[in-house]
């Protein structure tokens, strides 16, 4: 049930309508109309592009924050990304320790499932397919109360539990936030 709650609290962080539940940092009115990028087939595959397009709108003051992507474009587009000769870009991205390094230009990566943020290759024009932000500017409010109920269900036989967790969230600062979209082709 925890595990489930959790998973529940990610997907309304990110994507959440703010009705009934959090809102989620893609779809908040609030985020600057400048912050909103788009990348096209050729440029999510070019340094150059994340440069000029991405890297450059951050702001100084909030410089400080992380990316997240699906798994799966990290893996195709970012850890893949080579210059016009083949090779990858910046360093090796595996450590003395042999660990991947989820890092892109000096910012850490935090990736998640597909279900949360869609791979590029599957995302439709302008859909979201990565974001860059701090998370501490992400503010949840509840009052950490999880009600439980166990009960019988006397038509099926089963034992059903219900758990609730009453929460609201939402971006305290949007102005650092880079929603980065996939450009319409």
């Amino acid at each position: 049930a925890t595990e489930a709650m959790v998973r529940a609290m990610e997907a309304a962080i990110i994507n959440g309508t703010g009705t009934g539940q959090m809102t989620g940092v893609t779809v908040d009115t609030r985020v600057p109309a400048d912050n909103v990028i788009t990348l096209t087939a050729k440029e999510i595959t070019s340094w150059a592009a994340w440069k000029k397009k991405v890297f450059a709108k951050m702001k100084k003051a909030y410089r400080t924050g992380e990316f997240t992507m699906a798994q799966s474009t990290f893996d195709a587009y970012i850890d893949g990304m080579v210059d016009a000769n083949g090779q990858p870009i910046g360093r090796v991205n595996y450590g003395i320790d042999g660990a991947e390094t989820y890092r892109f230009g000096g910012k850490n990566i935090e990736t998640v499932e597909e279900d949360l943020i869609p791979f590029y290759d599957d995302a439709g024009a302008n859909d979201v397919i990565a974001i860059f932000c701090n998370w501490s500017d992400y503010a949840i409010n509840s009052n950490l109360q999880m009600k439980t109920v166990k009960w019988e269900d006397h038509d099926t036989n089963e034992i059903k539990n219900k758990c609730i967790l009453i929460a609201d969230g939402k971006l305290v600062d949007p102005n650092g936030v880079l929603i980065i979209k996939k450009a319409g082709e």
